[in-house]
């Protein structure tokens, strides 16, 4: 089973990582009952607009799932995390970016031995 956090990546990057755990905590707590294993993979989202386009997405494919608002620092709903999902619906989210940390000005934290010049692109 795999849940999917979307994480807003337009706020701090410290908070990137609470809110995504906010998050994955709360479905965890609500979607306990499965006795399998369960993988997270954590998706970035550029800002609330395509946060709410993810969640549109998850609505018109009757995924259940948690959107954390966050009332703090005026930052609002920043992070969403899906039920357990099986592998047939993971070519739902093959479309999405994998999360990866970014600051606010939107360039990517990579090491300073990166060779890898895709690591610097932003989205």
């Amino acid at each position: 089973m795999i849940c999917y956090t979307f994480i807003r990546q337009d706020i701090d990057l410290h908070h990137q990582i609470v809110q995504a755990s906010h998050s994955a905590y709360e479905a965890g707590s609500r979607y306990k009952d499965f006795e399998e294993s369960t993988y997270l993979i954590c998706l970035g989202m550029k800002n609330l607009d395509y946060l709410h386009k993810a969640e549109n997405m998850l609505i018109q494919n009757n995924i259940k799932y948690h959107k954390f608002y966050e009332p703090d620092n005026d930052i609002g709903y920043s992070s969403i995390t899906t039920e357990p999902l099986d592998m047939v619906q993971k070519k739902l989210f093959k479309k999405f970016r994998l999360w990866t940390p970014k600051v606010k000005n939107h360039k990517y934290i990579s090491s300073k031995d990166s060779k890898n010049p895709k690591e610097l692109l932003c989205s």
